[in-house]
């Protein structure tokens, strides 16, 4: 588990890395489903999130799939 205090932009990108099929750099405004990121990981994280105490729903994930934007949502809510 991660602690809350631990969560940046860099711990994103990490967490996202490990979740899709491309081992490249992340750009932060790609959709990250061309990197291979598909729905059971982007729920899978909605639930991570939620157990760290974020609020972050599969919805709002999906909405718009870029690192940026997942940032930004979340770092809203911590």
């Amino acid at each position: 588990m991660t602690d809350t205090a631990e969560l940046g932009p860099e711990w994103l990108a990490a967490r996202i890395q490990t979740m899709i099929e491309d081992d490249c750099e992340i750009e932060p405004a790609e959709n990250l489903v061309l990197y291979g990121l598909d729905s059971i990981a982007v729920m899978t994280f909605s639930s991570e999130l939620k157990q760290m105490g974020i609020e972050a729903s599969f919805e709002e994930l999906a909405k718009e799939p870029t690192l940026q934007a997942w940032w930004a949502l979340i770092s809203a809510r911590r």
